[in-house]
């Protein structure tokens, strides 16, 4: 039994908007597909887990402002959002509100840092999973109370990560996966690597040395080009500590669980065009506990 599933919002949201026409529109004409599909997917996830009560966890700042002081080219590349997606993340909102489901952020930070914080908060009998498409999230996985449910196919099919699962698949536990991630690099956030550090080498050196910082000092034992190329990565790896690290203990603002209105969730419906889903996702919040909620 899942006590409490968080939802890493901005990656479901990205999903959905890109997996769904943007032709499905309010009846302004506005594009709500997003929305459409975060909800049908919290429909799923509510209908298939059955969690004691979900939590949908925002960013505040998708690039806050201290990851780029350490390192300006952090998520430096990415292209501004498609102009019919911003106005989605306020409706989508007002959904969440209406249907009693918590939503969670903290000012300055990302989704990630509140999820850091929260299952870094949560007491440690509470069985908790995270929703995400964010390989970052692995490092939160924690053997026996926290797993990360990777979407395969929507939330139809998930990849459910423990400790183990991770290992196996990347080589390294949580823990380290950050470090692992450091030296691979990761081009969606402007990360460069180590160069001539892949995956491989940067697993192999993980498990000789156990951190970055062990690697940095035995440089001598390693073979001198890749000795070399961590020297000349010193600055960049620094940057890494306070780019990559989540911040666990931030001051999270969080709405109140509550039963539905299926009044106005209905008239929102009617407003976005939002059709059937909102019926659906009353029906499998009330059925849960959202509304006794911790």
């Amino acid at each position: 039994m899942i006590d409490r599933m968080y939802l890493d919002a901005p990656s479901l949201v990205y999903r959905a908007f890109f997996a769904l026409p943007k032709t499905i529109r309010d009846p302004q004409g506005r594009s709500v597909n997003a929305v459409r599909g975060f909800m049908e997917m919290t429909t799923r996830l509510l209908t298939d887990r059955r969690p004691r009560e979900v939590v949908a966890v925002f960013d505040a700042d998708w690039r806050p402002a201290f990851r780029v002081e350490a390192y300006a080219g952090y998520k430096s590349e990415r292209q501004e959002d498609p102009p019919e997606l911003p106005r989605q993340f306020d409706v989508l909102a007002e959904v969440l509100d209406t249907a009693g489901i918590v939503r969670a952020e903290a000012a300055g930070l990302e989704a990630d840092d509140v999820l850091a914080t929260l299952v870094a908060r949560k007491p440690p009998e509470e069985q908790a999973a995270i929703v995400s498409g964010d390989r970052d999230l692995l490092a939160l996985v924690r053997d026996p109370d926290i797993v990360l449910l990777f979407p395969v196919k929507g939330v139809s099919e998930l990849t459910v990560f423990d400790e183990s699962a991770v290992e196996e698949k990347y080589g390294v536990p949580p823990s380290l996966y950050p470090q692992f991630a450091i030296l691979r690099g990761d081009s969606s956030d402007g990360l460069p690597g180590v160069a001539g550090i892949g995956p491989v080498r940067g697993v192999k050196l993980l498990r000789e040395f156990g951190s970055v910082d062990a690697i940095l000092e035995n440089l001598a034992t390693l073979p001198p080009k890749q000795a070399l190329a961590f020297d000349q990565a010193r600055d960049y790896l620094e940057a890494m500590k306070t780019v990559v690290g989540l911040v666990p203990d931030a001051e999270v603002e969080m709405t109140e669980a509550h039963q539905p209105n299926d009044d106005a969730l209905h008239e929102l419906g009617e407003i976005h065009g939002l059709k059937s889903s909102s019926a659906r996702l009353a029906r499998a919040v009330a059925g849960g506990s959202q509304g006794g909620a911790r």
